[in-house]
């Protein structure tokens, strides 16, 4: 439990020194090109703690959604982050130069940031699934309304030991990438049945060859998934993560890091096995071999089916060890990485055709649960996703948006071209009708994050059966609860 509060605490101060970053991006420069900065703030709402010094009023807010600096002399962002009510006009006035610097250098700090942490992910090297050798093909899955449906990689022809080197004509460098494709990608529709597909290019034995697919929504998040797995290690196993009390796992007597070895006498060879396993003899007691100590052990599991499903349930989650080796990706190509999928994201979200919606997101509560994630599993990987949230954090505050920096930029801008100021209570009114929207954005995906972290530690338990489905921006999947 301890330790569990200490890897939070962790996550928060470094999702918080993210935005410090961001922030403080925003002062220097000010300071730097004569600007007034009369607050600096982590946070917003009512002040919590926090000191002045030469003029700033340095501070911690109550509502952790993000920080400002605030800048009279910026007539867009005078009230609505929490400016003293000075008029703009007694003030000196200051250059568009100005403008666009100042509101630029929050995202450039965020991403001279993300460039020093490449910079030692670069020299230590992070571990991943680098290898795109299909490891499992699944016959059948179960999708998102808990039907048994063919495997979708398998009915169109891909098999075990295939490399995957493309999708949809893009280059797949590696089984992150290729997992991110599938759950962001638009796809095309077939002319016939109006099904998503995806075109993915293999080698067989030397030769390339095309397949087209038609992806299946899984999970409660119903995302794209086509029922294959990387390889695995060869001395690797499911090992039990975590089990639900008073459900037949636990009272079959399975314990917490067993090993699973098979399955009714049958070798698990991925963990799309066990789950469809699981999932398609969950009407008898199934026979789980473990590893304990050493020794092998055999449990009958009674699986039980709760009123109004008709799912079984066996009540514990597993993680799978894939194939994995060490890369040391040079830092450009680290940040273009990242770039890539918050474009592939974004354009997702947009798209009509997509499956990605805004309720897949992660607000402040799912990017801390994934920090605090990545921490448990070591201090590289959390290294790595600060990375990525920090190019996140650039890109999606440069966006034309008003309230995000690419919104002072365009007010900037307009007034620039129309040759004279905006109205001050236009600018005040548009964006405090965006700070609604943020902030209802906020509590939105908070409501789903929430669900999302409650299945992720076993608090909540009301997925079907289903293989796991990429939905965060990880090499490594939370783990996976058995039906």
């Amino acid at each position: 439990m301890l330790s569990t509060i200490l890897y939070i605490a962790l996550a928060l101060f470094a999702l918080g020194f993210s935005i410090f970053i961001h922030e403080l991006g925003h002062f220097i420069a000010a300071k730097k090109r004569g600007l007034i900065a009369d607050r600096f703030s982590i946070g917003f709402g009512p002040r919590l703690f926090g000191w002045h010094r030469n003029g700033t009023d340095f501070r911690l807010s109550l509502l952790p959604l993000g920080g400002y600096v605030s800048l009279p002399q910026l007539a867009d962002m005078g009230r609505i982050e929490g400016g003293e009510k000075e008029d703009a006009d007694r003030l000196p006035p200051i250059s568009y130069a100005d403008k666009m610097i100042v509101a630029v250098m929050g995202a450039v700090f965020n991403l001279i940031f993300a460039l020093v942490l490449s910079l030692v992910l670069w020299g230590v090297g992070r571990e991943i699934v680098k290898s795109t050798t299909v490891g499992f093909v699944a016959e059948e899955i179960r999708n998102a309304d808990g039907e048994i449906v063919p495997g979708p990689a398998y009915a169109a022809g891909i098999r075990e030991g295939d490399s995957i080197y493309s999708i949809d004509d893009k280059q797949v460098p590696d089984w992150w990438y290729f997992q991110n494709a599938i759950a962001t990608s638009v796809g095309k529709e077939s002319g016939e049945n109006g099904r998503r597909q995806v075109e993915v290019g293999i080698l067989r034995d030397g030769q390339a060859m095309e397949f087209t697919v038609y992806p299946e929504l899984v999970s409660s998040e119903r995302m794209r998934y086509i029922g294959i797995e990387p390889e695995t290690d060869e001395t690797s196993a499911p090992i039990v993560m975590r089990l639900e009390p008073g459900m037949p796992a636990m009272e079959a007597g399975l314990q917490p890091m067993d090993r699973l070895i098979k399955l009714d006498g049958e070798e698990i060879i991925s963990g799309a096995f066990l789950s469809t396993y699981l999932a398609n003899h969950g009407d008898r007691s199934i026979n789980v071999t473990v590893e304990r100590d050493g020794k092998e052990i055999t449990l009958p599991i009674q699986p039980r089916i709760k009123e109004g499903e008709n799912s079984p349930r066996f009540g514990f989650a597993y993680d799978f060890q894939y194939k994995t080796e060490v890369v040391h990706y040079n830092p450009i190509d680290q940040l273009y990485r990242f770039a890539e999928t918050m474009k592939m994201t974004l354009f997702a979200l947009l798209h009509k055709n997509s499956d990605v919606h805004v309720k897949n997101m992660s607000g402040p509560v799912g990017i801390v649960h994934g920090l605090t994630r990545m921490a448990q599993i070591g201090f590289i990987d959390l290294l790595w996703m600060l990375a990525l949230i920090n190019v996140n954090l650039a890109i999606f505050n440069l966006l034309p948006i008003p309230v995000l920096d690419g919104g002072h930029m365009l007010f900037a801008t307009i007034s620039k071209i129309i040759g004279r100021p905006l109205p001050q209570k236009v600018m005040e009114n548009v964006q405090g009708a965006f700070m609604i929207l943020l902030l209802g954005f906020v509590v939105y995906v908070s409501f789903f994050d929430v669900g999302r972290v409650g299945r992720d530690i076993g608090l909540i338990n009301d997925e079907p059966p289903a293989e796991a489905a990429p939905t965060t921006p990880t090499d490594e999947a939370a783990p996976e609860v058995a039906p």
